[in-house]
């Protein structure tokens, strides 16, 4: 993942409201978001099918969410996913079939660099490593623009689109909201918005802005880098609701994915 945008406010109606981007190759493999883990059947997420973990996931039995972002190291590089032992899209399971602290007794050194969101309606708290220290962060209450870089204000991304959805930011009647729009607002249309202006290309196709939500790079070969999908999350105390898009140019498409009560 490389765009989450997160609304936190515990003093709101529905405390925790998300949008999360997912960047990645568009020749790797992937399934909608379900309840794909036996070990661990609560857990409800869309699945890497090549490492078998996730970008994001929900427990809606505690009303929390984890989601994935991948992160810079400490030196500027960007090493070889395969140069670590572990694939970092166990994390948010990880994360998730933990009371609190998603890394106890966890060697970071076995993931490449990472952000980890760990959030409920209680508290939003964001794990950086970036391959020499571990940075652990609250989230402010507001709307927050999480990047590569992490909680990082002055990204193009975050400076841009964060007060658009922060303006924008949905706070619903949850148990009564079952629609996209109904509890997402705003949020869903200016994603739509977003996808149909000048991508964000990592630098490797002329023209992209830096600034853009969404991603497209033609790296060669066949090889597209892109925008594949957005989750929307939101919760309360009480209820989780989940929608999923692996279109998001049209804000037609979304589909609520179911979560047991």
């Amino acid at each position: 993942m490389c765009t989450v945008i997160v609304g936190f406010d515990p003093d709101a109606r529905t405390p925790l409201v998300v949008a999360a981007l997912r960047d990645e190759m568009r020749s790797r493999p992937w399934s909608w978001p379900a309840p794909h883990w036996p070990q661990r059947p609560h857990l409800v997420g869309g699945r890497d099918q090549l490492a078998g973990g996730t970008w994001l996931a929900v427990d809606p039995h505690k009303r929390r969410m984890a989601a994935l972002l991948n992160g810079w190291p400490w030196d500027g590089t960007m090493p070889w996913e395969g140069t670590y032992p572990a694939s970092r899209g166990d994390l948010p399971l990880r994360a998730l079939s933990t009371q609190r602290d998603p890394l106890a007794g966890e060697d970071p050194t076995r993931y490449a660099p990472f952000h980890l969101l760990d959030a409920d309606a209680h508290s939003a708290t964001l794990y950086s490593w970036d391959g020499r220290c571990m940075d652990i962060r609250s989230l402010p209450r507001g709307v927050t623009t999480l990047v590569n870089t992490g909680l990082d204000p002055a990204d193009p991304r975050a400076a841009r689109h964060t007060p658009e959805f922060a303006r924008a930011r949905p706070d619903p009647d949850l148990p009564k909201a079952t629609t996209p729009e109904e509890i997402w607002g705003e949020w869903p249309a200016l994603i739509a918005k977003a996808a149909h202006e000048r991508p964000r290309s990592a630098g490797t196709t002329p023209g992209g802005d830096p600034t853009g939500l969404i991603a497209h790079a033609d790296l060669g070969d066949g090889q597209v880098w892109a925008t594949g999908s957005v989750t929307l999350v939101a919760l309360d105390r009480d209820t989780v609701r989940y929608a999923f898009t692996d279109t998001p140019a049209a804000p037609e498409p979304w589909k609520m994915i179911d979560v047991p009560e």
